[in-house]
């Protein structure tokens, strides 16, 4: 009975080591948690007068009219010194959810494709996110380092907090470097609210999501997806341009959704 608890005993410290050794791997690796494609219409063929994308569009997309409302803004000073620095502070209200989103975002561009170098300079830079993803653009790839966290404000429908409160609500939740800016921050501006709405659809068996952005008087139409890997991002993003091309609807220039909001509010 001795002889096999210690065995048992080995075992089950086997087991734990090569679990040890495989996240110290992951870690030493510097791979990202997820890549998200995306891939862009052209808004002008696929929204209507009315601002919303037209039925036949989200049909063929897998999708329907049923669509989920959002509000959003970014917080920053009066010089927008944390956008320039790559850094954005955002809130966002989902009609279907009672809290608040909170997001603290830090990008940083990648180079030939090297994912592991910019993650390395991430956490060289103290940015530990809770995710590290990878925006998989057409023509540009980005690392995402996000933390986020979450609160109800108690606020009718989709409004949102002003300049002070927001900054307040940002402040509580935030960790370092984040934390550090923030105080800093004394005169805080608002970049926003923008209004977008999303669409759950599906190309080729890959779920995706159909978002239409109304930015000031244009409006971005972005179809993404979440994978796991390069490799699975490569194909779902050939999937869903073969689509959008076969629809005659596809834009093939990235369209940088935050910075078109910094740019217009």
């Amino acid at each position: 009975m001795k002889h096999s608890l210690i065995k048992v005993g080995m075992i089950t410290t086997s087991i734990l080591l090569s679990c040890g050794i495989t996240k110290n791997v992951q870690a030493a690796t510097n791979q990202p948690d997820q890549y998200e494609v995306k891939v862009y219409a052209d808004s002008h063929k696929v929204v209507k007068d009315n601002r919303h994308i037209k039925h036949s569009v989200l049909e063929a997309l897998g999708s329907s009219d049923k669509d989920e409302d959002f509000n959003v803004q970014y917080l920053d000073d009066s010089n927008r010194t944390n956008y320039q620095n790559n850094v954005t502070y955002r809130l966002r209200k989902s009609e279907d959810d009672n809290d608040h989103e909170l997001q603290y975002k830090k990008r940083y561009p990648i180079s030939n494709h090297d994912v592991s170098r910019a993650i390395q300079q991430a956490k060289s830079e103290g940015y530990n996110g809770d995710e590290y993803e990878v925006e998989f653009g057409e023509n540009k790839e980005t690392l995402s380092v996000t933390k986020e966290a979450k609160e109800n404000l108690n606020l009718e429908k989709n409004a949102m907090p002003n300049a002070q409160d927001s900054l307040k609500i940002l402040k509580a939740h935030a960790e370092k470097p984040y934390s550090e800016t923030l105080n800093k921050m004394n005169q805080p501006s608002l970049i926003g609210p923008v209004h977008f709405e999303r669409h759950k659809g599906n190309i080729d068996g890959n779920k995706v999501k159909i978002e239409n952005w109304d930015i000031k008087n244009q409006n971005i139409v972005e179809i993404s997806a979440k994978v796991n890997n390069e490799e699975d991002a490569k194909r779902v993003q050939s999937a869903i341009v073969k689509k959008l091309d076969q629809l005659g609807i596809h834009e093939k220039k990235d369209q940088l959704k935050t910075n078109l909001i910094f740019d217009n509010y």
